[in-house]
């Protein structure tokens, strides 16, 4: 009887605590892909500089072209990190016997070089947990808004949006400045709502957070401010003359204490930063971006909106804006999000993902669009007698399971199927080991595969550049890992070395070619050739097993 009791005293609760732990789990899933090969450009420039700290002890991180937050936060996850791996047995695939045996890009000068993976799916989990955090703060600032059930409404939606779960893995510094914006209207509201002291000072105490975390969320400056206006409008003896200093003077403190070596490398640090705001207001994203800047911005990132939220969810988003008539409050916390659109239409610089701060403001629409519904129902019961025997609540309880229950389906599947998927280079390793008839491999140096792929093989192997092997001649008994297709993002520069590595793979007698290993993924069977690239990192490369290195010409 006593857990019957406490189920029922603690229902809603017991709900939400499933809604973030859900978040959690379906952020969770994603933090494996790719591993132990890198997908994203940005990854190395926060996680391994944070393992170049750890190594060397120079907490300089000399790169600035955002706030340093994420690269002293994942160091102290690399640090808990490196002494649990100091725990495991030689035959353990993270097996780490010192500090000096971590290799990144300082040591190899290759920029997405990580000897031990696991540090940065660490890191991956640390930036799901803020994700997650983003998930909770929104659901609170439902309940302050309209009330718990709203609230929770507005939560499970942001736990399940695709785009919010997979930008919320990338060890980046997009959905971590998301969550500390969002407890900057959080703390707020909260501010308006009791008028104390301490939460008006956690504004800005995150407010410094979210900016040493990226810079353009210094817009979130006005918010605190706009809210102290607001309490001064209901309730002047609560605003006192200090308040208004204090909105400059701690964001600044806690940028100081967060990113000190912005004033001791002051040269370094205007340069990249200069060079950011000249990249995103005037250069664009290297093509004639002209065009792109007000209301053309605008419209592209509108589409992007509306792909990623859907036709359903967004008639719910649209229906939501009512709300604001409803609980003037809500006019105060879409402040942010039409402050960022609005200064983000100004630059050049159209990726989606920097519009991730927005998603938890969607969020909140998308469960006041639930409330409008309650209220209109409620009107319309008054008007018309044969309603009045339904229940608003469950109808619109009803409804929402309805927009949500397919997309935790969704949500959930694509998940797993992300949890599972591989590289097409580790699905190469595997297929190697199951081949007969061979005692020798030679692998092109330019596939890249990683140490940690590499020592599964049974069988003994050689790395060579693929235009080594094009000039010798074929070995008994020799499985030959090729790539299908190579690329270079400094196509000029190597064109004659990519032409003649593209003739040697197209020459090869196709019956010599045993097996294609392609991506895997069951969703897309449309036949096509990934590349190997040269210059850049790759994402689940064809490959080639082929027998011997036979041309077609001399057949």
């Amino acid at each position: 009887m006593k857990v019957k009791n406490f189920i029922y005293n603690h229902s809603f609760t017991l709900l939400l605590g499933l809604v973030i732990l859900f978040a959690f789990i379906l952020r969770y899933y994603y933090t494996t892909i790719g591993l132990p090969y890198l997908y994203y450009w940005d990854e190395p420039q926060i996680a391994s500089t944070a393992l170049g700290m750890m190594k060397t002890g120079d907490l300089n991180p000399r790169f600035f072209a955002y706030g340093t937050f994420m690269i002293y936060a994942n160091l102290g996850v690399d640090i808990l990190h490196y002494f649990s791996l100091m725990e495991t047995i030689p035959t353990d695939i993270n097996y780490l016997e010192s500090l000096n045996d971590i290799k990144i890009n300082a040591d190899t000068g290759w920029k997405w070089t990580i000897s031990h993976p696991s540090f940065y799916h660490a890191n991956r989990v640390f930036s799901v947990i803020l994700a997650t955090g983003t998930v909770f703060a929104t659901y609170l600032i439902g309940k302050i808004l309209f009330n718990r059930y709203i609230g929770l409404i507005g939560a499970i939606f942001l736990a399940l949006l695709p785009f919010h779960i997979m930008r919320s893995v990338w060890i980046s510094t997009d959905s971590p400045a998301a969550f500390f914006v969002i407890l900057v209207v959080l703390f707020s509201l909260l501010f308006i709502e009791t008028k104390k002291l301490s939460y008006f000072i956690l504004s800005l105490v995150f407010m410094g957070v979210a900016i040493t975390t990226k810079y353009n969320t210094t817009l979130s400056m006005l918010i605190p401010l706009i809210a102290l206006v607001w309490v001064l409008n209901h309730d002047k003896e609560s605003v006192k003359t200090y308040m208004w200093f204090l909105v400059p003077i701690v964001p600044i403190v806690i940028f100081l204490i967060i990113m000190p070596y912005s004033i001791i490398e002051l040269p370094q640090f205007l340069r990249h930063v200069g060079k950011e705001i000249r990249h995103y207001k005037v250069l664009g994203q290297g093509i004639d971006d002209s065009a792109i800047v007000g209301l053309p911005h605008l419209k592209i990132q509108l589409i992007n909106f509306y792909t990623h939220i859907g036709l359903f969810n967004s008639i719910m988003v649209g229906l939501g804006i009512i709300g604001v008539l409803f609980r003037p409050l809500f006019i105060f916390t879409l402040m942010m999000p039409l402050l960022y659109i609005s200064y983000m239409m100004g630059t050049k610089v159209s990726y989606h993902r920097n519009f991730i701060q927005v998603y938890p403001f969607i969020a909140l629409l998308f469960a006041s669009g639930f409330y409008t519904l309650y209220i209109i129902l409620n009107r319309l019961k008054e008007q018309l007698a044969p309603l009045r025997k339904y229940n608003s609540a469950l109808i619109v309880a009803i409804v929402s399971l309805f927009f949500i229950t397919p997309q935790a389906y969704s949500s959930l599947s694509e998940a797993i199927v992300q949890k599972e998927a591989r590289d097409s280079r580790t699905h190469a390793i595997n297929a190697i080991n199951k081949v007969q008839g061979f005692s020798n491999i030679v692998i092109a140096k330019e596939l890249r595969i990683h140490p940690q792929d590499l020592k599964l093989l049974k069988l003994p192997y050689t790395i060579e550049p693929l235009l080594m092997i094009s000039t010798k001649k074929s070995q008994k008994k020799t499985l030959y890992i090729l790539p299908a297709l190579i690329s270079s993002s400094q196509w000029r520069k190597d064109k004659n070395k990519i032409d003649a590595m593209r003739k040697f793979i197209a020459s090869l007698d196709k019956t010599s070619i045993l097996q294609t290993i392609q991506k895997n993924d069951t969703r897309d069977t449309r036949a096509y050739v990934s590349v190997t690239r040269l210059h850049y990192f790759s994402i689940s490369p064809t490959i080639l097993f082929a027998k011997n290195l036979t041309q077609e010409k001399n057949r």
